[in-house]
């Protein structure tokens, strides 16, 4: 297949960019970036050609997955987005009342400055001219009336620049309310959205679950998925297998019983376990709770960010010298292919895709393709 050993050729050229640096690729970069894509996504249409029902059936819960995992993620954007909007219109709000306690302050200034210049009257320094005899002390009162005079109109200015604030201010904390408002609708027609996608998940499951009533059709499925699996780990290690990882790289094999697992919670399965069908686990599955960050185990390239049948929203990573970490079923993926990830970042959130029935994550290490016991490499 040609998409290898394009990838090979793409990805040898990311090689050369610093891990702090894939961001800033360049054009020429990035558009061999799109390409690579655009391979996988033509293996990706090559690995789940439509055949039958039953495959069918499986394309259709990718699409309803897909759309789930999509809400979600917008209806997380539109909850910071919110969140920020709210904390700004608190900060607005404050600045308002602080204003407004100005504004009266300055007025009752004002106030006073008024009346004093009405009860002088509008001939002023006439009058203190026609009162004095000392030229002395006339010249002096006269500065004094021209100082207070000055301070009057600083009074007055100040007082109507804080009415322009107080005006802006209170502009502002309406324009925030109107976005809050829109983006609250926004949140609600997600959630509807996000309702009836479930609902068309479930359908789906419904059907695939009398399509695999026997242990035959079952164990066809299982089948099915591992080779799919297999295949796309094979692809992308021969595409990565010439990779110079950076020289700060620590290899990953002097990690190994060192590493945390990538998300808290209670293994379902262990390595090597024989499943009722006869197959045996060649990962675990850790359940947690839905939407909890899923963490790289260790610094590493993403060379898969994508759906994969029978894996749900699945993410690998490169972490050089042979060595790949899989995380699959999440709720969605949070980095793309290409980018670097350090050890303990946040790459996916935990979810159930891929037909899963309970929340959690499925991973795997491997080396050159073959899987390895996660235990033997994480902590705990």
């Amino acid at each position: 297949m040609k998409f290898s050993g394009f990838v090979l050729a793409a990805l040898l050229s990311l090689a050369l960019i610093p891990a702090g640096f894939a961001q800033a690729a360049d054009e020429e970069q990035q558009a061999r970036l799109a390409e690579i894509k655009q391979r996988i996504d033509t293996l990706q249409r090559e690995l789940n050609q439509v055949k039958g029902e039953r495959d069918q059936l499986l394309k259709d819960l990718e699409a309803n997955e897909k759309d789930i995992s999509e809400l979600l993620q917008r209806i997380d954007k539109i909850k910071a987005d919110m969140k920020s909007r709210g904390d700004k219109l608190q900060e607005l709000k404050q600045e308002e009342k602080q204003l407004e306690d100005s504004r009266r302050s300055m007025q009752r200034r004002v106030e006073q400055e008024v009346a004093a210049a009405y009860r002088l009257g509008r001939q002023e320094q006439i009058k203190l001219l026609l009162n004095q005899q000392d030229p002395q002390h006339i010249a002096r009162q006269l500065r004094y009336h021209d100082y207070f005079l000055k301070q009057r109109s600083h009074v007055i200015d100040e007082y109507v620049s804080t009415l322009d604030q107080l005006s802006t201010v209170s502009s502002g904390i309406q324009r925030e309310q109107d976005t809050l408002a829109r983006e609250r609708s926004q949140l609600e027609e997600k959630h509807r959205a996000l309702a009836s996608a479930q609902k068309n998940r479930q359908r789906t499951l419904d059907k695939l679950a009398s399509q695999l009533a026997s242990k035959s059709g079952e164990l066809d499925q299982l089948n099915s998925d591992r080779s799919r699996l297999q295949r796309l780990v094979d692809e992308v290690g021969r595409a990565i297998s010439s990779l110079i990882n950076p020289s700060d790289q620590t290899p990953f094999a002097k990690q190994r019983g060192r590493m945390q697992w990538p998300v808290a919670g209670r293994r379902a399965n262990a390595y090597g376990q024989r499943r009722a069908n006869g197959i045996s686990w060649t990962g675990v599955t850790i359940r947690a709770n839905e939407g909890n960050p899923v963490n790289a185990i260790h610094r590493g390239r993403v060379v898969f960010s994508d759906y994969l049948r029978g894996h749900g929203m699945l993410i690998i990573l490169d972490h050089g010298d042979g060595y790949m970490s899989l995380y699959g079923h999440n709720q969605s993926l949070t980095r793309a292919i290409g980018e670097w990830v350090e050890r303990g970042e946040t790459i996916a959130k935990v979810g159930n895709t891929g037909g899963m029935s309970q929340p959690g994550v499925y991973f795997e290490i491997r080396r050159n393709g073959k899987p390895q016991d996660p235990t033997g490499w994480c902590r705990g």
